[in-house]
């Protein structure tokens, strides 16, 4: 024999018509099913009024919505949009002054009402999601406060050999601090080049530098570099990925340190740093500042 399906209609239909026989009483009936003598009252009531199709879950959801915004209202900020083309704010203001005795609603519902006729597109709402302390803009207001650095693009030496230089510099005073010619990107050669600018000038609050290596790291780890800044108490601060503007003084002296340094370039990283050093001294001291 098929198994027979016992709904909750069923149940309900049940529970009111043993509440409907005389030989019961509501709270029997409520007994015997668990719930409360108001539920069986309902479904009691529900059933002599329309019978199983009463039984039926109803929508909850009221049928008229106690806030909307009337059609009246409705249709004076539709009509001020199209004739000025202004905005929730001054549609506000000048509704209050013409119909002072109007309750109207805040610019929030003045901006859905409009987004609703199709007379402004909707606002994109902006990501919540917080800034990390190490990705974001930092702004120096004094000196010595905040270090740029950054690798200004491997080269080719006159011997084919590549170059990697690797640039220091304060972004509020623009000197360059230190510039050296190294032979790659690892963290073995740029760390004592740090350790020096540190010495000779002072810790920064912050160093700010791009994503890539040795600074930052690709697969969301804490890099050596940004480690060894943090245990000497100096904030690591990076550019947002694929934009260079937000380090664009530091991106500007590369420029200048290509004209003058890199045109021709050295015959070996000695010879270059030499080069180096020059155009170090004329963008530091005899460049005006």
């Amino acid at each position: 024999m098929p198994i027979l399906e016992w709904t909750i209609v069923d149940i309900r239909e049940e529970m009111a018509l043993r509440a409907l026989d005389e030989r019961f009483t509501v709270t029997e009936v409520a007994a015997m099913y668990g719930v409360t003598r108001p539920t069986v009252r309902l479904w009691r009531d529900r059933y002599r009024a329309s019978g199983r199709a009463g039984l039926v879950e109803r929508s909850h959801a009221t049928h008229e919505c106690p806030h909307r915004t009337s059609e009246v209202i409705e249709q004076l900020i539709v009509a001020e949009r199209q004739k000025y083309g202004w905005g929730s704010k001054k549609i506000l203001q000048r509704l209050k002054d013409e119909h002072p005795e109007l309750e109207l609603p805040r610019r929030s519902t003045i901006d859905g009402v409009l987004v609703r006729h199709g007379l402004v597109q909707p606002k994109r709402r902006r990501s919540t999601r917080s800034e990390t302390p190490f990705r974001r803009r930092y702004t120096a207001k004094e000196p010595a406060e905040l270090m740029t650095i950054d690798h200004k693009g491997e080269f080719r030496l006159r011997t084919g050999r590549y170059c990697y230089p690797l640039k220091v510099a304060d972004p509020v005073s623009r000197y360059v601090l230190a510039c050296e010619a190294l032979s790659s990107t690892r963290f073995e050669e740029a760390w004592p080049v740090v350790e020096r600018v540190f010495r000779e000038h002072g810790l920064p609050l912050a160093m700010q530098s791009d994503n890539g290596p040795p600074f930052g790291s690709s697969v969301g780890r804490v890099s050596r570099f940004s480690v060894q800044l943090m245990i000497l108490g100096v904030l690591p601060v990076f550019g947002r990925p694929a934009h260079p503007q937000d380090n664009g003084r530091h991106e500007r002296m590369h420029r200048d340190l290509k004209r003058e340094a890199t045109r021709p370039p050295g015959g070996s990283l000695k010879e270059q740093q030499v080069k180096f050093d020059e155009c170090l001294y004329r963008y530091n001291v005899e460049r005006p500042h």
